[in-house]
């Protein structure tokens, strides 16, 4: 009796296609059997149900393929949508191109609508009418809304999609070895760290006509930069910075189809420790690694990092056209930053807005248009919708353009953003803060509301997830929100986790306690300056900023429930505070890098003037000293 690999080889004899079969040149490369992987052999004696298993397998296999076609999207309605300060008309509902001028008139819209947002502080803003609505979630991303939805032809893809047009893409192509790349340091100084940083550059040899090196020598000098006056249908000017954790498999870095065949410089921002990792599962992508100081950071710190890097880069790019004879200010200054879970963008039809509807487009399209818009070097900073199932329908007034906050698919100025940065430390809302003090500068956001981005359900990895522990691994014990923080000096279990997590922890799910009079209290928000912190979604925030020639909000009758001063500069003075009215009994929260530095806060801003604080009301986060942990003091208003 024959094994069933000695049946396979046996019957498998007269299963070699002829000559002039279309499979007879489908031989697998380095397989001496030359068997087509793809190609299966049912054998067995006969009535014993071979078309029936073969029927019912065909059943598996299609139901298999068309769940692959699919992935679950998030699927959810923009929250806070009573924000409307009046029902203008800016734009004619089928404008392509917002109007400077028109957005200039339009005012900003400080609420934030993102649903994976449903769970911080609402950020106030006086038309703003709140609806009682506020919910408090652990690991939120996981429990959100989605919907199942076919890909289109133009999705990005994750390391499992193989399909014979991406070979080349990925990797597998024939001029180049698989895995040839090179490391190249790239050195620049950063004025507000007062510090050289050092990145490195993971580029493979088919990508080598990206960057600029130095002859002799072969050292990386600049990433090459089209001139704004430069246009191809088939290039995109403006590089794509993709920062990723824990996601070298289910991260959607494979653009080839959504590009729809364009070329564009796409780049990978991971941490030093999984540099390997991503650079084994995408060997034909360019890296850029970040310094192994921040390897516990959070996406506040990839986002400072890039767009400093960016700036360096334009200021070199420009010193090298000038070198060659071009004009400096002719550099194309847009990057985008783009979340890793983007997986399809749609388009609304424009001649079809009496039955509004939106069809899926490439990325391609999306970032052409955005790119050829005539007046994009006024604006600092655009995105786009998310999408949700809803779409347009029930919309009353159709604005193709808004100003206001933009999340996970952004196209930034680093030249106009320049005096404007991300926030290292960040791990949490980073971008509403960057946005509110881009704005508060005086610069333009715009939001083109014809395209809208899906984002894919990933429950693995991210820089949302975070994991906090004790000092003692040994220990198994869960550690609640009020252990973050413990009185200075005292005996404390400490934590295994970057201070600024704490803080920011913290603050989310105890500032009911902190402050008290601020809890469902919307008419009477924390003032916190010059920087926006998420003290839960009971607790409303009036964002302000120190800086001369700022834009804020009209604060004339407001009484304020507490104040938040996270680190406050020299634009900070006690003469911009006493501007602002306080309730009886208002909290005030001052945070500071240490002890000494909180004890200068106080005396320079002459806080003890009008706020009264007791020696039990100092605090620190549950670090040790070698951890550097940040400390707070708290005080009530006289």
């Amino acid at each position: 009796m024959m094994t069933c690999t000695e049946q396979s080889l046996y019957y498998r004899q007269w299963t070699v296609p002829r000559f002039y079969h279309m499979d007879s040149s489908n031989r697998t490369e380095g397989r001496t059997d030359n068997f087509h992987p793809r190609r299966l052999l049912l054998s067995g004696p006969p009535q014993v149900g071979k078309t029936g298993a073969y029927l019912h397998f065909l059943g598996l296999l299609s139901r298999m393929l068309i769940r692959l076609m699919e992935v679950d999207i998030y699927d959810e309605e923009d929250i806070h949508c009573t924000a409307q300060v009046d029902g203008s008309q800016y734009h004619p509902p089928n404008a392509i191109w917002p109007n400077t001028d028109v957005i200039k008139t339009m005012p900003f819209d400080y609420t934030i609508h993102d649903p994976k947002y449903d769970d911080i502080s609402i950020v106030y803003c006086p038309g703003f009418r709140a609806d009682g609505h506020c919910m408090r979630q652990e690991d939120v991303y996981l429990r959100r809304r989605t919907a199942r939805i076919k890909l289109s032809k133009y999705a990005a893809y994750n390391t499992y999609h193989h399909c014979e047009q991406c070979h080349q893409y990925l990797g597998f192509n024939p001029r180049y070895q698989m895995f040839e790349s090179t490391l190249h340091a790239f050195t620049f100084t950063h004025l507000l760290l007062g510090e050289e940083i050092q990145l490195y550059f993971i580029i493979p040899k088919s990508k080598e006509h990206y960057f600029s090196f130095s002859h002799p020598g072969g050292q990386l000098e600049s990433m090459r930069l089209p001139l704004t006056s430069d246009w191809s249908p088939d290039c995109i000017k403006s590089p794509i910075f993709m920062p990723t954790t824990g996601r070298h498999e289910h991260g959607l870095f494979n653009l080839y189809h959504a590009m729809d065949g364009a070329s564009h410089l796409h780049i990978l921002v991971v941490k030093e420790y999984e540099m390997a990792v991503y650079k084994k599962y995408w060997p034909n992508h360019i890296m850029l690694v970040l310094p192994t100081v921040f390897n516990g950071a959070g996406i506040g710190a990839a986002h400072f990092l890039i767009k400093e890097l960016s700036y360096h880069n334009l200021e070199l790019e420009r010193s090298r056209r000038l070198e060659g004879g071009s004009p400096a200010g002719d550099v194309w200054p847009f990057i985008i930053l783009a979340d890793d879970s983007c997986v399809m963008w749609n388009a609304v039809d424009n001649d079809k807005l009496s039955c509004p509807a939106e069809r899926a487009v490439s990325l391609k399209q999306v970032l052409q248009h955005m790119e050829a818009c005539p007046d994009l070097a006024q604006y600092s900073l655009c995105g786009i919708r998310k999408w949700n199932s809803r779409g347009l329908t029930g919309i009353k007034r159709w604005e193709p353009f808004s100003r206001g906050h933009v999340h996970d698919f952004l196209l930034l100025s680093v030249d106009r953003s320049q005096n404007i940065q991300y926030d290292q430390n960040r791990f949490t809302c980073h971008d509403v803060d960057f946005t509110l003090r881009l704005h508060s500068a005086g610069l333009l956001v715009c939001k083109f509301n014809n395209f809208s981005v899906m984002k894919k359900q990933i429950a693995i990895g991210g820089y949302r997830t975070f994991i906090i522990k004790t000092k003692m691994t040994d220990v198994s014990t869960s550690v609640g929100p009020s252990q973050y923080i413990c009185a200075p000096d005292s005996k404390h279990l400490f934590l295994a986790s970057p201070a600024q997590l704490l803080l920011e922890k913290y603050l989310q799910h105890t500032s009911q306690k902190l402050f008290p009079l601020s809890t469902k209290n919307y008419t009477h928000p924390v003032l916190s300056v010059d920087c926006y912190l998420n003290l839960g979604p009971e607790v409303t925030v009036c964002f302000v900023s120190s800086r001369p020639h700022c834009v804020n909000i009209n604060t004339a009758g407001l009484l304020f429930s507490g104040l938040l001063l996270c680190f406050p500069d020299t634009f900070v003075t006690s003469g911009f505070l006493k501007k602002f009215t306080f309730l009886k009994g208002a909290t005030l929260c001052v945070i500071s890098a240490d002890r000494s530095s909180l004890r200068q806060t106080v005396g320079r801003l002459e806080l003890e003037e009008q706020w009264r604080f007791r020696l039990s009301d100092e605090f620190q986060t549950a670090n040790a000293k070698e951890d550097r942990p940040l400390y707070f003091l708290t005080g009530k208003h006289i």
